[in-house]
């Protein structure tokens, strides 16, 4: 059998074992993998000696030309998926989020519209947000119209279904929640969902800054209100540790409760997006443990990588997300719970914003966007900070960022390294060297969230559907070569 593209010589990790072959290529498809210096002939060969050859990673949460407050996310099609291909990453899902008066599917074709210049694979989640008025003085409902149209857009190819715990304008009601919940369920989809408790950190928020409010003291003779949760804190709201005070880890664990007990009543299948802490991995772990085996658990590498201290910083507005970063031992604990399977998968929730558009928040950490850049960087930090670092194997490495991902997601003939499967291919040094200053990623910003880190090991080639987009380090591809992925469970 005659091969488009042959990759020779390299040390082949999948999810379930480590072994080298050589891996051939027709048209976009992987065609045979054999044992190595089986002959084969081939029009072009990659000699990967040295390497790890992987499944092409799949990044299933990202935010790029997002509207904001501030403007756009800075990263657009071109430049996010650009950066994404440079960093391993071969497929994403990003988001359609929609006006309370367009339909679901009016807002999935105007955010196609905007996807043209993708130059790797993608799939869209689709946002459920309240579109109806409160009613007195009831929040903002989702309408009974919004949720029929579930499944439309799930036949539209929007397998997943996004919703928020949090942040007004978009924060869901239990009620809504379960509604639709049984909505998705019935459908066949999975609803990934934003788990903290916007009502209280609402009430948090509109309490940070303030003075000593005249409550009694302790023992010591000294208000503890700025060591307590929920009293107003000391600190001044240009400090950006203020958002760790206002979104505690009991918020995150409280709501992603909620969250489960609602996935629990309803059989749906529900993905808890960016776990931060300890006490909601912990929900989630124990969820699986009885039994519940829909409800899934998302991390990020900021999570894994950076705490809070870094929010403690002049200049910590620009690591402000949702949730907040954690103390170590919050990070110890997400690591642990990768390990054990309890969480799934690793995703970066790539939102960026410029130091400019950061610094709305100069004087009120409330004004500043939230989100932190890492669409490059996640296959090298987590084989660096994982599997270097003796936390992860290999395999899980490829397991939490390329495989797991691909099957909860509905990502058919992604993230594997078989026979049909695209040939979405990574080989990867893990001797190369790489610096995560902002002057050696690509994302369209000028700061980086890992400023000061190298990564030992990191991409040398990327293939996307056998076409080699990423060489010796150096983008080959073309904008608009990308495909919206139509996805169904």
């Amino acid at each position: 059998m005659n091969f488009d593209l042959v990759v020779r010589g390299g040390t082949l990790v999948t999810a379930d074992a480590v072994f080298p072959a050589d891996v051939g290529i027709i048209g976009d498809k992987i065609a045979a993998v054999v044992a190595p210096a089986t002959p084969m002939g081939a029009v072009q060969t990659l000699d990967a000696t040295g390497c790890y050859v992987l499944p092409g990673a799949i990044d299933a949460h990202v935010h790029l030309h997002m509207p904001t407050a501030v403007g756009y996310t800075a990263d657009d099609w071109r430049t996010g998926t650009t950066a994404a291909a440079l960093g391993g990453t071969t497929t994403l899902v990003d988001f359609v989020e929609t006006q309370p008066t367009e339909t679901l599917l009016d807002a999935l074709h105007k955010r196609l519209d905007e996807t043209h210049d993708a130059v790797i694979d993608f799939g869209l989640h689709m946002t459920l947000q309240p579109d109806e008025h409160p009613i007195q003085g009831i929040p903002r409902r989702i309408s009974a119209g919004r949720i029929s149209q579930i499944r439309e857009a799930y036949d539209a190819g929007c397998a997943t279904f996004k919703m928020y715990q949090a942040y007004p304008g978009f924060q869901v009601q239990d009620a809504d929640l379960l509604r639709a919940l049984f909505a998705i369920r019935e459908v066949g989809g999975m609803a990934c969902i934003h788990s903290e408790n916007g009502d209280v950190i609402e009430v948090l928020r509109g309490r940070a800054g303030q003075e000593d409010d005249g409550r009694p003291t302790t023992d010591d003779g000294m208000n503890d209100s700025s060591s307590v949760v929920g009293r107003p804190s000391s600190l001044p709201l240009s400090s950006a540790y203020q958002h760790a005070l206002t979104r505690p880890p009991a918020n995150e664990h409280e709501s992603v409760t909620r969250a489960v007990m609602c996935a629990e009543i309803s059989g749906a299948r529900v993905l808890i997006f960016h776990i931060g802490c300890a006490a909601a991995a912990q929900v989630v772990a124990e969820a699986r443990a009885r039994g519940l085996a829909g409800v899934y658990g998302e991390t990020c590498p900021q999570y894994l990588v950076l705490t809070d201290a870094q929010l403690q910083r002049d200049d910590g507005r620009l690591w402000i997300c949702a949730p907040p970063l954690r103390p170590q031992a919050d990070q110890d604990a997400i690591w642990n719970r990768l390990a054990s399977r309890a969480l799934d998968f690793i995703s970066t929730d790539h939102c960026p914003f410029t130091r400019q558009q950061k610094d709305a928040g100069r004087d009120d950490f409330r004004l500043t966007p939230g989100g932190v850049p890492g669409i490059e960087a996640r296959l090298g930090l987590v084989h660096h900070f994982g599997v270097r670092a003796g936390r992860l194997s290999l395999s899980d490495w490829v397991r939490l960022c390329c495989t797991r991902p691909a099957e909860l997601h509905a990502l058919h003939g992604k993230g594997r390294i078989a026979v049909g499967f695209d040939a979405d291919l990574v080989i990867f040094d893990p001797a190369l060297r790489k610096s995560l200053s902002a002057g050696q990623l690509h994302s369209a910003i000028d700061w980086s969230a890992y400023e000061g880190m190298t990564c030992e090991g990191w991409p040398r080639e990327v293939l996307s559907r056998g076409e080699v987009i990423v060489r010796a380090g150096q983008f080959m591809g073309q904008a608009g070569r990308g495909r919206f992925l139509h996805r169904a469970f």
